[in-house]
C-alpha cells in the first residue's frame, strides 16, 4: 500500500453534518477499503486508484490542531468523517490519539466514529471525559458478508466488544448500523439482531443509514459483490425504508435504545 506522508495546512475543517461543527481527518484514503464507502466520490482523492490503495498521513495534523485550539475554536469535532481515524496506520502514527489528547486538554467536545477495535488503545485518554462519544459502525454482523465488503476493518465481534469495553469503562457510545444495504443485512432477523447485540454491549443509541448509491461506491460494491456471484442489490424504496426503521424502532424501544436517522 503506497504511503504518502503530507502536510496539512490546517487540521479542522467546517462539517456541514448533523451535530458536528468540525471535521478532523489525520489520514487521506483509508486501509479498510470499505465496498461501499462514498468518501472517495465526495473528496475525488486518487480517482484513478481503487479505494483504499493509497493513504495520506498528514504528520503535521496535532501541531495544527493543537495552535487552531489555542486560537479558540470552539464546538463538536468529529474525528474521521471521511476516513476511519482508527485504520491500522494509526498504529505506526498515533496521529488520532495525538488529536485526542489535543482536545482533552482544550475541553473541547468530540464525537469518534470507526469500525476498529483499535479505539481501546485510546480507553486512558476517554475515560472521565464526558464531553467525547464513540460510534462504532458496522454494515453487517455477518462475519462472511463483513469479510466481502469491509476487507480491511476487525470482524463485527471485535468491535462489538470495543463497544462494550468502552460502555463499561463509562464511555458514551452509539452503534451505527450503516450502510443498511437491499438484500444483503435488511432482513428481519439481520435487523433484529443488531438492536440485540447494541443492547448486550450497554448501547443506548443506534444510528442507521442506508446505503448511498454515489457513482464509484456504486460501481465498486457491484464489482465486489460479482466476484461471489452475488446479484448486485437494488436501491431502497419508500416502503423499504419505512420497514427497516418499524423494525429497528420496535427493537430499539423494547430495548430502552434511542434509534436515529445518520441524515
Amino acid at each position: 500500500m503506497p504511503v504518502r506522508l503530507v502536510q496539512c495546512k490546517t487540521a479542522a475543517s467546517r462539517s456541514g453534518l448533523p451535530g458536528l461543527d468540525w471535521a478532523v481527518n489525520p489520514y487521506r484514503g483509508c486501509g479498510h477499503s470499505c465496498a461501499y464507502c462514498y468518501a472517495q466520490d465526495v473528496t475525488r482523492f486518487e480517482l484513478a486508484c481503487a479505494w483504499g490503495e493509497v493513504i495520506e498521513v498528514k504528520v503535521n495534523i496535532v501541531q495544527k490542531l493543537k495552535k487552531e485550539l489555542a486560537n479558540g475554536a470552539k464546538g463538536v469535532y468529529g474525528l474521521g468523517t471521511v476516513t476511519d481515524p482508527y485504520q491500522s496506520l494509526e498504529r505506526k502514527f498515533e496521529l488520532t490519539r495525538g488529536c485526542l489528547l489535543a482536545l482533552k486538554n482544550a475541553s473541547a467536545e468530540v464525537s469518534i466514529l470507526t469500525k476498529s477495535d483499535l479505539v481501546l488503545r485510546d480507553i486512558d485518554v476517554l475515560k472521565g471525559w464526558t464531553a467525547a462519544e464513540v460510534g462504532v459502525s458496522m454494515a453487517s454482523l455477518d462475519t462472511d458478508l463483513a469479510g466481502l465488503l469491509e476487507p480491511g476493518a476487525p470482524a463485527p465481534k471485535k468491535r462489538l466488544d470495543a463497544l462494550r469495553n468502552l460502555s463499561e469503562e463509562g464511555v458514551r457510545t452509539y452503534l451505527m448500523a450503516a450502510p443498511i444495504i437491499h438484500g444483503l443485512s435488511d432482513s428481519e432477523d439481520s435487523l433484529r439482531e443488531i438492536v440485540r447485540e447494541a443492547n448486550s454491549s450497554g448501547v443506548l443509541t443506534i444510528i442507521w443509514d442506508k446505503f448511498n448509491p454515489k457513482p464509484m461506491a456504486t460501481s465498486r460494491l457491484r464489482k465486489r459483490l460479482a466476484e461471489k456471484g452475488i446479484v448486485a442489490p437494488c436501491p431502497h424504496t419508500k416502503d423499504d425504508i419505512a420497514r427497516i426503521r418499524s423494525i429497528l424502532g420496535s427493537e430499539c424501544a423494547k430495548a430502552g435504545i434511542n434509534l436515529s436517522d445518520a441524515f
